[in-house]
């Protein structure tokens, strides 16, 4: 126990697996940790059987049959293994849609992974899936604390409210999700409804060109209850969100040359990226370095020069609060 608590996995130097596939009521094979896994710890990193763009069924389905014919025999087997939501017609194609995870955000490629693909679903994940793009693998970071016992689980879809989630889910994958957040009291699953639909709303607040612009002030606020918002509803372990925020109000800074505010900002979602992706990623590096050189962004004084400060400007004997809000001009 003391290990898990201070950060630390015992198991990792004594070569002990990290999980185990194991059959889950209702849910089919899935991964359960088998020692306490520390927030930040690299789970799995796995390379796809194979990746295929988005196409219409039946010429998907002839693209799968081609990519299995060439995979080992062990391979096709832990494709064809996998569960299929709609078995019957194109079950090449059903298997990969039911299974296939995007290469990169908003990417129409998606992979198949013999491991990775067993994971579960949660609205309030404990793991985070990423694709490294210069590696050509996924990867599964905890981001928060996972005991021994209990299942690791990424998110298939976190938008919107409850209903819509649970709709898309039964669609999407043929499943009724019954997690810890769908679970909820019909007050608390009320109440969490309306953190989703703020995340929603704030989340357009910022990313609004206007706002940019004429409100940068209100953007940042808006970049804070964002941040606020977001550790109640997902239990103060929303770190892949967390560092996109962070990155938004680092863009927010530079737009109008703060360079002071935005080389923290930076260093917040370079630590977030750490934890979800780890410290070689791509995206991990990229916000790294523009924390040290946070006037090399692109929007660099794109808006105005009204904030300007130097890098050199962060004040250095605020206390915590004090700090917090100079960095959100508060």
């Amino acid at each position: 126990m003391g290990s898990f608590l201070s950060g630390t996995d015992s198991n990792k130097e004594i070569d002990i697996p990290i999980f185990e596939i194991n059959d889950i009521p209702g849910k089919g094979r899935g991964l359960i940790a088998r020692s306490n896994i520390s927030k930040g710890t690299r789970i799995l990193c796995e390379r796809p059987l194979f990746t295929v763009p988005s196409m219409e069924p039946s010429l998907l389905e002839l693209v799968l049959a081609a990519r299995l014919k060439a995979l080992p025999k062990a391979s096709q087997r832990q494709f064809l293994s996998l569960h299929n939501r709609s078995p019957g017609k194109y079950p090449f194609s059903n298997i990969f849609n039911t299974n296939a995870l995007p290469c990169g955000s908003g990417s129409v490629v998606g992979g198949v992974y013999p491991t990775i693909c067993l994971i579960n679903h949660s609205c309030i994940p404990n793991s985070h899936h990423n694709w490294d793009e210069d590696a050509e693998h996924e990867t599964i970071y905890a981001i928060r604390p996972i005991r021994a016992g209990e299942e690791i689980t990424i998110t298939y879809h976190q938008e919107s409210i409850s209903a819509i989630r649970r709709a898309f889910l039964k669609e999407s994958f043929g499943f009724d999700c019954s997690c810890s957040g769908c679970s909820r009291s019909p007050s608390e699953l009320q109440e969490s409804d309306a953190r989703r639909l703020q995340i929603q709303k704030l989340d357009e607040n910022i990313v609004n060109p206007s706002n940019l612009i004429s409100r940068p002030n209100e953007s940042l606020r808006d970049c804070r209850s964002l941040l606020q918002v977001m550790d109640v509803e997902y239990d103060v372990y929303a770190e892949a969100l967390n560092a996109r925020t962070y990155y938004d109000a680092f863009q927010v800074c530079i737009a109008h040359g703060d360079q002071a505010r935005a080389s923290v900002f930076a260093d917040r979602a370079y630590k977030g990226y750490v934890i979800c992706e780890g410290e070689n990623s791509p995206e991990a590096q990229r916000v790294k370095s523009l924390g040290l050189k946070p006037a090399a962004h692109v929007s660099f004084e794109l808006c105005s020069t009204k904030w300007k400060t130097t890098r050199g400007m962060v004040p250095k004997s605020l206390d915590s609060v004090q700090f917090e809000k100079w960095l959100f001009r508060e």
